[in-house]
């Protein structure tokens, strides 16, 4: 059986922070199909120092898969397995820990995560390797962008906030 990792965590560690961001845009649209212009207020809560990241644990060749399992602190619970690549006691891929989109949900939330792990062999249904591990989602004082203007061919942009507000956080790499 392998022993627990010193450092069961992430690879950015056990701390991270929920900063709320915004801004404003104002998008002028001409083209073929009409013009018009908008002006959005663009908000979101990113975690810092990422959104996405790989689970760190023990290093064991012989390990395949992880299972997450997280009881936040209000109660609800994420689970997340996938591959696991024991060689570099690490997560196969990044896990995402704070997107929510229509198609994904994430592992964290803001506050206490308990996350319970387990390590399994290729056929293992014992793990070869198990314990908790606490990660902390501190609220953070909040950042502002500077107000920016776009112009754009399409009049559809003037409609579409989302994916103008996703574009402005990408250009002022989200209010840094």
């Amino acid at each position: 059986m392998a022993h627990a990792a010193d450092s069961v965590g992430f690879s950015s560690g056990t701390q991270f922070k929920a900063t709320p961001i915004e801004g404003q845009v104002v998008v002028t649209c001409e083209g073929f199909n009409g013009g018009g212009a908008a002006t959005f207020t663009c908000r979101d809560v990113v975690l810092d120092p990422v959104s996405y990241d790989y689970f760190v644990g023990p290093r064991d060749a012989r390990a395949v898969r992880y299972e997450l399992r997280n009881v936040r602190e209000d109660g609800s619970v994420r689970s997340k397995d996938d591959d696991y690549d024991g060689s570099r006691g690490r997560s196969g891929s990044a896990i995402n820990l704070w997107i929510s989109t229509l198609f994904q949900k994430p592992l964290l939330a803001a506050g206490k995560n308990k996350i319970s792990y387990a390590i399994y062999g290729q056929n293992n249904r014992e793990p070869l390797s198990e314990g908790e591990v606490t990660i902390n989602v501190a609220r953070s004082t909040s950042r502002t962008c500077p107000t920016t203007h776009y112009n754009s061919a399409d009049v559809n942009d003037c409609n579409s906030q989302y994916s103008v507000c996703q574009r402005y956080f990408q250009q002022f790499n989200n209010c840094r």
